[in-house]
């Protein structure tokens, strides 16, 4: 199964971020549900393991970047748009450029 590792600029200062990375994965978790069927979050709400259908991904908030790594069933390159358009969505701003 390929694996995915990407990282984003998430531009927002950590307090912000961190409101930001908990919100947007709990309303994601809600809106596609059929997606994400579980989430695990780590004790400080900065990482989040979700498992769906055929995937296991990780995304991780630091003071400067979210990390997204795991297996998808599909070639990674083929969701990056969706993933950076989740990310912008979820933090609020467009993030840079992803780092493979």
């Amino acid at each position: 199964m390929p694996r995915v590792n990407l990282s984003f600029d998430h531009g927002q200062p950590w307090d912000t971020a961190r409101a930001s990375f908990e919100t947007g994965i709990t309303r994601a978790a809600a809106q596609y549900g059929r997606w994400i069927r579980q989430v695990e979050w780590s004790d400080d709400k900065t990482s989040a393991h979700l498992t769906g259908p055929g995937y296991a991904v990780e995304l991780k908030l630091d003071e400067r970047q979210v990390h997204v790594t795991g297996s998808l069933p599909i070639f990674p390159k083929l969701i990056e748009g969706r993933v950076r358009k989740f990310v912008a969505e979820t933090l609020g701003g467009p993030p840079s450029e992803a780092k493979a």
